[in-house]
């Protein structure tokens, strides 16, 4: 691989950890399960997932580590969870929260949300390990990193003052130095009321933060902010937790982590994660890992929060679509680059996916060496399962998106003819089953519904216009309104008889020759603007004057549905 010019962005990275030579990889991801967890956290996982695939291949020993920060408190709740319950349990760690829904079983509201995210990495080729950070303060290794904080709490502070100092306004700097003074890098978790910290009348988040550390008992005292309690706690009690940003490099030493990507509001220059890197390398004796910084992921004109409730889970996203594209848009796009996800273009982004496909089997030539050389490097990083020999193909989404919008008006048995016909034409080698066709009905129709509640929230009329053109989106009503039929005049039902006639004898109906077709009546049979001819087909079959590509949408018509609709 030439330095200068890597095949891919991920091999930017495996050099730089390739360089510190190490005999095993870890590789390192977070999140706080503070509620529906949306899917923009699949970045840096796939990010990972892909680095482990190349590292695998190239015989080394890799651990893929998902860490869930179960101990962190609730500082808010989504608008999604009861009011009353909110109130009864701010404050507290996620993990000494129940299931906020009834007859669930989950073991705390950080396992609701957690597992609900876990479930789906099988769906999407990620295969990591989860460690949930409230058991793993319960762990000597762990404690001991508190210990070692603890008693380097004023190294601790001079590097923070390092970082955060030069970030302040000048009147919040004072403000800052004097906090300083009775800080502590540990927190505790009240034995009274279980909560680490507390949410006072003018919404400052106050934490329940050490006071005192008696070093030759290994013991702290603290008071609870929330409820008022004083206590002291063994450092081996489990009830400690250190302070997030000495909590991240505690961590990172722990498990000799040897990259973690991380979200472009942490990898700011002089943000918490070079402070991380510090304070791993002065308090732990670690170099810390290669930093990745990566962008935000959209939906669409929105950001996602967990905690704001703007989420679209993971879950969401395997309802309405293959996984392979959803690992092909995160890893073909640059971390330092933002991605907008767009559910009314994922058209495009199977098109994409199948050129890709199509350049990795040899079926197409690409405009360049390293254009071929990407896609190559790309394609096998985005399978969720072993690559086959050979390309299988796969039912177009466009096609797909036609039949599911006309089972009103076929059977599911007609339907899958359809496409069976398509598969033979095509000669796939693979016809796929019954079964396997409703499945993909399914998901096409869980788009479809996706996207016209994108329509139906948009208020700029063009692009509402737009969107139903790309997507082509139709209904077609069981019965012909009437009084379309007898506004029409009689060139444009004269034009309807001889189109049906030209269909009834035609055996195969092919969508060029019944595009040419209605273009030859209008001109040289009606003397008609074919515009005008045109209009009357649509309002005959979709009770409006425009629509899908009328060639196209004819031929996948059931004929017979077809000539009884078009019996004017």
């Amino acid at each position: 691989m030439s330095k200068n010019f890597p095949v891919h962005w991920l091999e930017e990275i495996v050099e730089e950890i390739n360089s510190r030579k190490p005999n095993e990889i870890t590789l390192s991801t977070g999140k706080t399960p503070s509620g529906h967890i949306h899917l923009g956290i699949l970045r840096e996982i796939i990010i990972c997932d892909g680095l482990r695939r190349i590292f695998e291949e190239h015989g080394k020993k890799v651990n893929n580590l998902l860490f869930f920060d179960s101990l962190d408190a609730a500082k808010r709740f989504p608008g999604y969870i009861p009011e009353k319950f909110q109130k009864k349990h701010l404050g507290k760690p996620f993990a000494m929260i129940p299931c906020p829904y009834e007859n669930c079983n989950c073991e705390s509201y950080a396992h609701h949300f957690g597992n609900a995210l876990v479930d789906t990495f099988p769906n999407f080729g990620i295969e990591i390990k989860t460690i949930w950070t409230h058991k793993l303060y319960k762990t000597k290794e762990m404690q001991e990193k508190i210990k070692i904080a603890l008693e380097n709490t004023d190294k601790i502070k001079e590097i923070l003052k390092k970082y955060i100092l030069p970030t302040l306004r000048e009147e919040d700097k004072e403000a800052f130095i004097e906090m300083q003074n009775n800080w502590m890098p540990v927190m505790a978790i009240c034995e009274n009321c279980n909560k680490i910290q507390h949410r006072d009348n003018k919404e400052s988040i106050r934490p329940n933060r050490v006071k005192e550390y008696f070093h030759n008992e290994d013991v702290v005292s603290y008071v609870c902010e929330a409820c008022g309690y004083t206590g002291k706690l063994s450092i081996w009690s489990g009830r400690l937790k250190l302070n997030w940003r000495i909590d991240w490099p505690a961590k990172w030493a722990l498990y000799k982590t040897t990259c973690e990507p991380a979200g472009k509001d942490h990898s700011v220059k002089g943000g918490a994660y070079d402070t991380g890197i510090e304070l791993c390398q002065e308090l732990y004796d670690y170099e810390g890992p290669v930093k990745v910084p990566y962008e935000w992921l959209r939906l669409g004109d929105q950001d996602m929060g967990t905690s704001k409730g703007h989420v679209f889970i993971p879950k969401k996203y395997l309802e309405i679509a293959d996984p392979r594209i959803y690992r092909t848009i995160i890893l073909r796009t640059n971390p330092i680059k933002h991605i907008t996800f767009r559910i009314e273009e994922l058209s495009q982004y199977y098109d994409y996916y199948e050129r890709m496909e199509d350049i990795y089997y040899n079926l197409e030539k690409t405009e360049g060496f390293e254009e071929s050389r990407f896609f190559k490097y790309l394609y096998p990083l985005t399978q969720i399962s072993d690559i086959p020999k050979t390309k299988l193909k796969q039912l177009p989404l466009k096609l797909l998106t036609f039949l599911t919008q006309i089972q009103n008006i076929l059977s599911i048995d007609n339907l899958y003819e359809k496409a069976k016909t398509y598969m033979e034409k095509n000669g796939f080698k693979n016809v796929i089953s019954l079964q396997e066709f409703k499945i993909l009905l399914t998901l096409t129709n869980n788009w479809l519904k996706e996207v016209k509640k994108i329509i139906e929230s948009e208020e700029d009329p063009k692009i509402k216009k737009e969107i139903i053109r790309k997507v082509e989106i139709f209904t077609i009503p069981e019965e012909i309104d009437e009084n379309l039929i007898n506004i029409m005049d009689e060139k444009q039902i004269k034009g309807i008889q001889l189109l049906r006639e030209y269909l009834k004898n035609t055996e195969d109906l092919e969508s060029d020759l019944i595009q040419n077709k209605i273009f030859n009546i209008a001109k040289n049979d009606l003397i008609l603007p074919p515009r005008k001819f045109f209009e009357s087909i649509y309002q005959i079959i979709l009770g409006k004057k425009s629509g899908p590509r009328l060639g196209p949408f004819l031929s996948l018509l059931d004929k017979n549905w077809l000539l009884k609709r078009m019996n004017v």
